[in-house]
């Protein structure tokens, strides 16, 4: 199956972050992926693990919307208290990075096979703003998402 365009378009932005991330971000000191800019802000780390999050809660999304009904309904996720029990800061840097990258390899094959006519599959959250849009948009919003906090980062 040809991959469609715009979804061929994505997987390149999210390869080229997994190529670049590991690398960029174990280049900082552990003091500085710790460090918090305010109390209530996430430190370097807790960013990378909200991304990993993010993985976790879209790879069911991906896989269950090309044979779910459309359209496909999931819940939201409460994205505070996931960085605050998994205690990113505590965790080996090495580690974080590894996990970053092995899911975003896994979601990149998902997305690479990802059926064509399961793209404008609506999705639906309740009091999600976005609610009503495309499986693709998920998909493109999945990696938009992920370049907005690798700017926080980087």
């Amino acid at each position: 199956m040809k991959m469609n365009n715009k979804l061929k378009i994505v997987a390149q932005r999210l390869q080229t972050n997994i190529n670049s991330v590991p690398n960029r971000f174990l280049s900082f000191s552990e003091e500085e992926l710790r460090k918090k800019p305010a109390p209530n802000k996430w430190s370097k780390k807790e960013i990378l693990g909200h991304l990993i999050d993010s993985a976790a809660n879209n790879h069911h999304r991906f896989v269950k919307a090309q044979f779910e009904d459309d359209p496909f309904k999931f819940d939201s996720y409460q994205q505070d208290d996931w960085v605050n029990v998994q205690k990113y800061n505590e965790l080996d840097t090495g580690s974080l990075v590894d996990l970053w990258e092995r899911y975003n390899k896994h979601l990149l094959w998902i997305i690479s096979n990802f059926d064509n006519s399961k793209l404008e599959m609506k999705w639906l959250i309740e009091g999600y703003e976005t609610s009503g849009e495309t499986m693709l948009f998920l998909i493109k919003d999945y990696v938009n998402h992920m370049d907005h906090h690798l700017k926080q980062v980087f």
